[in-house]
């Protein structure tokens, strides 16, 4: 079923968006600013989901071009952050860290045996792929460097070349500071008018030709001329709620782990700039890590079956086999493992401290889903984002305005504003109705 067409609207629409989310307090300051009336709803407080339990990485270096655009934009937004949200000069405090992503590669004839041919040539295709992304985002502007072993090792001299075949490295990726994000963004919305109401879920909603005309809340009726579902994994379940489509978003766990040094291996500058670090891409890689002050963050996507009936109680339930207390047999030393390989003295610094979890919304092909319902002509869709949606949520909260707004051209075009106007985003990439194509699949990497 095809999606309806998005009309112009007047900007005294009242917009409804629900989730206490950065994406919805983004979307909230953007709508208020066109004169839109605008509600967001959250049925526990702000912060309440993913947004306070992220790993916070921010990247460019994606395989889908509207994605390695849109992600420019959110990075050059996030370097922007307090001028735009014109916060005090006294709650200014740092929002995005560039420290880069660095994404390792191996060297298939170096890290995989000969009796071994088709984990060879998935390492090898990994690796060819790799430099035809670079190819891709360097078209559309992205200043990321394909280095070899030797480079890698001078830049980190913690990382051991010997089973590498090469490296990217894009220096303006790095990490976000979540909690900042979402406080000052819903400061900001409330002080352009918008009424921000919390602990309170929505349980039901009033249709009518193809529309929602209301939503039953546990504080009454609410009724709005749009509404957007910015719920993430909690998206599918208020989709039907509310008469919307089915969406497939798969709430999955995940966990990170925090590690203590109990000794340097580089000075403390060098420890604080360390990268986003991938240790290998492909089936059976994808554990990284970063610095959390004097801390090392570390994480990997594991094979887990969905929880969508998860309750929020869930996303800080830490199971045995993943707690780092639960002696060596626990993923967290996996991660671990892992690292070992590349990194072996940064995987023997010191011991594991902490863990912590929450929820990803993951869809097919990794891509988030944003765009109106198929079933309810004024519900928007803004999630499904993967693990993504902090470093999502400038260029989300844009097109989410340009949907509701009517600034669409062509049917599905949007044209990014300055200083990225030479940019259209197509969003039949992100249409939440589409085919999911496996080899449009993004790695499920933070």
């Amino acid at each position: 079923m095809k999606n309806p067409q998005p009309t112009r609207h007047s900007s005294a629409d009242h917009v409804v968006l629900i989730g206490g989310g950065s994406t919805n307090a983004l979307t909230a300051v953007r709508l208020a600013e066109r004169g839109f009336r605008v509600t967001i709803l959250e049925k526990a407080k702000i912060g309440n989901g993913s947004s306070s339990r992220s790993a916070a990485g921010i990247r460019a270096q994606f395989s889908v071009e509207e994605t390695v655009v849109g992600m420019q934009y959110s990075e050059w937004w996030y370097t922007q952050f307090h001028q735009i949200l014109q916060t005090p000069s006294e709650r200014r405090q740092p929002v995005i860290q560039q420290n880069g992503y660095l994404f390792l590669y191996e060297d298939p004839e170096q890290a995989v045996p000969a009796w071994k041919p088709g984990i060879r040539s998935a390492v090898s295709h990994a690796w060819q792929q790799a430099q035809a992304n670079v190819a891709m985002q360097h078209k559309v502007g992205l200043p990321v460097e394909i280095l070899t072993p030797l480079e890698v090792n001078a830049s980190w001299p913690h990382l051991e070349p010997d089973r590498l075949v090469g490296a990217t490295w894009c220096p303006t990726d790095g990490f976000l500071f979540p909690q900042m994000i979402y406080m000052e963004g819903f400061r900001r919305a409330q002080e352009l008018g918008a009424d921000l109401m919390q602990d309170t879920e929505v349980i039901g909603a009033t249709l009518r030709g193809g529309r929602i005309i209301a939503l039953e809340t546990t504080k009454g009726p609410i009724e709005a001329d749009w509404f957007v579902n910015g719920t993430n994994a909690w998206a599918p379940r208020l989709s039907r709620r509310i008469g919307g489509m089915p969406l497939p978003i798969s709430p999955l766990k995940r966990y990170h782990y925090f590690l203590k040094p109990d000794r340097p291996i580089m000075s403390q500058e060098e420890w604080r700039r360390l990268p986003m670090t991938i240790y290998g891409v492909g089936a059976g890689r994808g554990a990284h890590s970063r610095p959390d002050n004097e801390l090392l963050m570390l994480a990997w996507a594991h094979e887990t079956n969905p929880e969508p009936d998860f309750s929020d109680e869930d996303q800080d339930r830490i199971d045995p086999p993943f707690n780092h207390s639960n002696g060596i047999d626990n993923y967290g030393y996996a991660i671990l493992e892992q690292m070992m390989d590349f990194a072996p003295r940064l995987s023997e610094v010191g011991g594991l401290m902490a863990t912590s979890s929450g929820f990803y919304g993951t869809t097919p092909d990794a891509n988030p889903l944003i765009g109106i319902d198929s079933n309810q002509g004024n519900l928007v869709h803004a999630a499904g984002f993967s693990g993504h949606g902090l470093m999502h949520a400038p260029i989300t909260s844009f097109l989410v305005e340009a949907i509701i707004a009517g600034d669409i051209e062509d049917g599905r075009q949007v044209r990014l504003p300055l200083p990225f106007a030479m940019h259209t985003i197509d969003l039949s990439a992100f249409d939440p109705a589409r085919t999911f194509l496996p080899s449009k699949k993004e790695a499920l990497v933070l």
